[in-house]
């Protein structure tokens, strides 16, 4: 019977830095909801030996072994003949993926690349699984046992993939065990951990706290899981936006604005689009979200949104007096019911003895509130503008019915 997962992912990209893995996450937290826990995961370079004998150690009794990456046309996609190798398998044209294959494409191109069908080249027994979302099949391989599949490395392909690929394989969710998180904005890892140890303790749990700039996920499991999270929910207010372990803090205040009627406008400086860019990766996002103004100079904030020459003079651009007239301005520029602004020092130069690298002031506007803060935030320049975002989109969030 099938009970634990391995993961295994392929590219010499993701050794080198030059792309970012987003799969481990993703499969972690879908086979673990299933029942298939994953105890072992590694990255492999692009070498056939290497790909072959991780794939063949990985294999075992009540094993699901995923396997991400090279299943493309060119000569460096070679993770189906690795598999191959693995098994002592023969590889041959399969009438059934070439149909795919050619079926997948046809939706890009009318005109078939000769490359393109190298996707429909399968080790024997595997059973190929249609790309909704891609040309390259997915394969199912079934190994004593155990079942090897193996999908592309795309996010987009193998997140629509590898539930169809379970699926295809006979793979039925057993019981899970019961774990729950609480999603949490603008409090520090440390802080958090301290002020819920007491909790932790009452209800006979250990929580993992999973940290990223400006927010903290809190990641709890056992029969005393529901009851901690209630009393955490109690205590922290909304400091908590979700419990669901993948809605962003985006799509929680989206929601409270969609319930509100109000629509939001964004007034950037050092985060530099980053707010809008996370508020518009979500679908129907126009229905709450009017857009936003990047014045990463103090020329545009003057120009753009109405800062006064003589407040930038007196209090200078990261102030409490810039961030609320930052957001007066863009709410007046779009017509919006409520905006926020965000004006910092992300680093690593630009500070000083009052105004520290990581000074970054926040504001918002919504009905006759108008608030600004300022927050000390640490780390390095992309977690300053992070953490940013998280900030001046949470006073948002806790200010919203």
């Amino acid at each position: 019977m099938l009970s634990e997962a391995v993961l295994i992912l392929v590219g010499d990209e993701l050794l080198s830095g030059r792309t970012r893995d987003v799969n481990l996450y993703r499969f972690s937290g879908l086979l673990a909801e299933k029942g298939f826990p994953v105890v072992h995961a590694e990255v492999v370079r692009d070498v056939r030996s290497e790909i072959a004998a991780a794939v063949k150690d990985a294999v075992g009794d009540g094993r699901v072994v995923v396997v991400t990456g090279g299943l493309g046309p060119t000569d460096d996609d070679i993770t189906v003949s690795a598999v191959a190798e693995a098994f002592g398998l023969p590889v041959s044209r399969s009438p059934v993926a070439e149909e795919m294959v050619r079926k997948q494409q046809h939706l890009y191109s009318s005109v078939l690349p000769v490359s393109a069908l190298k996707q429909a080249d399968i080790p024997r027994g595997a059973i190929p699984v249609l790309n909704p979302a891609g040309i390259a099949p997915g394969l199912v391989l079934p190994v004593g046992n155990g079942v090897v599949i193996c999908i592309p490395g795309v996010p987009s392909e193998s997140s629509a993939l590898l539930p169809l690929c379970l699926a295809e394989a006979g793979i039925v969710p057993r019981k899970a065990e019961l774990i729950r998180f609480v999603r949490t904005w603008g409090l520090k890892e440390n802080n958090l951990f301290d002020s819920l140890s007491d909790l932790a303790g009452k209800h006979g749990v250990v929580p993992a706290f999973l940290p990223s700039p400006g927010r903290v996920d809190v990641k709890v499991s056992g029969s005393g899981a529901d009851g901690f999270c209630r009393d955490v929910i109690k205590k922290l207010g909304s400091r908590v936006y979700s419990t669901v372990r993948d809605e962003t803090l985006e799509e929680a205040l989206g929601s409270k604005l969609m319930k509100s009627g109000f629509v939001l406008a964004t007034a950037e400086s050092c985060t530099g689009g980053g707010i809008g860019s996370g508020i518009t990766a979500i679908p129907g996002a126009s229905g709450w979200y009017s857009g936003g103004v990047i014045t990463y100079s103090d020329k545009l904030k003057t120009r753009l949104l109405g800062v006064q020459e003589q407040t930038l003079e007196n209090h200078g651009a990261v102030s409490k007096q810039t961030a609320l007239e930052m957001a007066r301005g863009v709410r007046r520029v779009t017509g919006a019911h409520c905006s926020v602004s965000v004006t910092g020092i992300a680093g690593p130069a630009g500070g000083t003895d009052q105004k520290p690298v990581g000074t970054v002031w926040t504001a918002l506007c919504c009905g006759d509130t108008e608030s600004a803060f300022v927050w000390h935030l640490g780390g390095n320049r992309e977690s300053v503008r992070e953490g940013a975002a998280a900030r001046a989109l949470g006073t948002l969030f806790e200010l919203l019915p």
